[in-house]
């Protein structure tokens, strides 16, 4: 095994959630250090402050972001980690993921950077991965006591400078961001995607803050999707078709049913995300004899 760990920094925008990410990193004490990168939207100053005075350490980003795009986060805190110029992995997490100890970090950057086969984009285990991955799992490698499997996977992953460097970020890929990176990299020849089961975290979906509303989060979707077809269109259609969740569409039309979460990546059946608008009653009280 290799005797000294590759430089690597973590990069972690977060928006709506301050709460949260100070909850988190008090979880994780360990990303207090100047090779933590946060960052989080200027009109959002008062609501991070209390999270940026006891996290000194970290290196805080402040940026305009009106659209709410995560792709725009994302190139805030690539471009200003690059240029330092003096990292060989960037650690790419969200606000609202959780691992239990600092070595979930060094075991997936030694694991990347001690795969053999260059370059490589590896990814953390998520808890659900165990269902998701169930059929890949199987096909698993251990290299220096790291075990890993090849699929790819979202949420806490690291890339190699020579990709992050080169890349950037479009604004409209929105929470699309990266499976653009991804898209990205196989037109560009990358073969290598990996999982790291000696660097587990958890995360839970639709959160209050990130991107917004159910409703924000269809239509931020659906333009990521564009994006994406237009920089990829070859390999975005590929499958010769778009999945279109027709029952599910046609439920919501009418107004008085919404959704808790967004049919993709959903573990529950489509009918199950659907609930009933709330709605406000209004008593007509008489007074005087006046209603």
């Amino acid at each position: 095994m290799p005797d000294s760990l590759p430089r690597y920094c973590v990069l972690i925008p977060s928006r709506g959630r301050a709460e949260l990410l100070h909850r988190g990193l008090r979880r994780m004490p360990w990303l207090n250090q100047a090779t933590t990168y946060i960052g989080y939207e200027v009109r959002e100053y008062r609501a991070y402050a209390p999270v940026m005075q006891e996290f000194t350490n970290c290196q805080w980003t402040a940026y305009d972001n009106p659209t709410g795009s995560v792709a725009v986060a994302r190139e805030y805190l690539r471009q200003q980690a690059v240029t330092h110029n003096t990292y060989d992995w960037y650690v790419v997490t969200d606000d609202n993921a959780v691992h239990k100890d600092s070595s979930v970090l060094t075991n997936l950057v030694r694991a990347a950077h001690e795969w053999p086969h260059q370059p490589v984009v590896m990814a953390g285990m998520h808890n659900t991965a165990s269902h998701f991955d169930r059929g890949k799992i199987g096909d698993q490698t251990t290299i220096h006591g790291l075990t890993t499997y090849p699929t790819v996977a979202m949420i806490l992953q690291t890339y190699p400078h020579t990709l992050y460097s080169a890349y950037h970020y479009p604004e409209d890929a929105y929470g699309l961001d990266d499976r653009h990176f991804f898209l990205w990299c196989i037109a560009h020849g990358v073969r290598e995607f990996r999982v790291c089961m000696n660097a587990p975290f958890t995360k839970s979906r639709y959160q209050k803050g990130g991107q917004g509303s159910i409703e924000d989060r269809m239509e931020k979707t659906g333009r990521a999707i564009a994006r994406l077809a237009l920089d990829f269109p070859r390999l975005v259609g590929a499958t010769g078709t778009l999945r279109i969740p027709w029952q599910f569409l046609l439920s919501m039309q009418d107004g008085t049913v919404t959704a808790d979460r967004l049919v993709g990546g959903s573990m529950r059946k489509e009918h199950t995300l659907l609930k009933p608008k709330a709605t406000v009653r209004r008593r007509t009280v008489k007074i005087g004899g006046a209603s």
